[in-house]
């Protein structure tokens, strides 16, 4: 009897997982300034690649723009809202980057706010990410005196911020804050308090979105802390 053996061969074959990873989840820039933003793909094809295909996107809940698309090694802006202003950092695509730059020069735009879409194909895959850009305006806080102190921070910039205020006591205040809608889609927030011109304090307000802060002393001398954002503080005579 001769008993026949089937010997089963597996072959396993690892397929190459082709994946889209962000640099960061949110990006800051202030109004005016230049901004990059940065997804990695991997495996990284050979560039310049006929199959690699790179698109940007600002997505909003009403609709899909391209920012600028990577097409047979060619990069094009078609978007009147972007065209001239952003670039794909092409040099960056054989170490598998696809980066999104805003020219220097140009001025990022408080509409330039909001979600980005990285979208890379090649011959091993496809996939994407979501990336936030926020956009700071100016801030500045200043105060008038009188019997009593009224100190104002203020604030221009997207996303709306809320503001918290302490003293140097480390106790909560109960500030006015308005929040005003500009044609430009600049949130400008007011925050105010009022404090007593003869009591010795400090008192700090802070931009809860970004964690940015700023001290004014009364009566004494204001602090000029180095930020991210402008800030410029004005204060009569009196109050310094």
């Amino acid at each position: 009897i001769v008993y026949l053996h089937l010997g089963i061969i597996l072959c396993h074959f690892r397929a190459v997982l082709f994946t889209v990873e962000a640099e960061q989840s949110m990006y800051t820039s202030e109004f005016g300034e230049s901004v990059v933003m940065g997804c990695k793909f991997n495996p990284k094809p050979s560039y310049p690649h006929p199959d690699l295909n790179v698109t940007w996107h600002w997505i909003n809940s009403d609709s899909v723009q391209d920012v600028i698309r990577l097409d047979n090694g060619v990069p094009r802006s078609e978007s009147p809202k972007y065209r001239g202003r952003v670039q794909l950092l092409t040099e960056e695509l054989a170490e598998g980057w696809a980066k999104l730059k805003v020219i220097p020069g140009t001025d990022l735009r408080i509409s330039d706010a909001g979600k980005y879409q990285c979208v890379v194909h090649s011959a091993d895959g496809a996939d994407y990410k979501t990336i936030a850009l926020s956009v700071e305006g100016e801030k500045y806080m200043c105060c008038s005196v009188g019997d009593e102190v009224l100190i104002t921070c203020q604030s221009e910039g997207y996303p709306k911020s809320t503001v918290e205020w302490q003293n140097g006591n480390l106790k909560t205040l109960n500030p006015n804050t308005t929040a005003e809608s500009t044609p430009d889609q600049i949130f400008r927030i007011t925050s105010q308090i009022k404090v007593s011109s003869s009591e010795k304090n400090n008192y700090t307000c802070k931009f809860t979105k970004d964690g940015s802060s700023a001290t004014i002393y009364i009566p004494g001398k204001r602090s000029f802390p180095v930020l991210k954002w402008y800030m410029v503080f004005t204060c009569p005579p009196a109050c310094a």
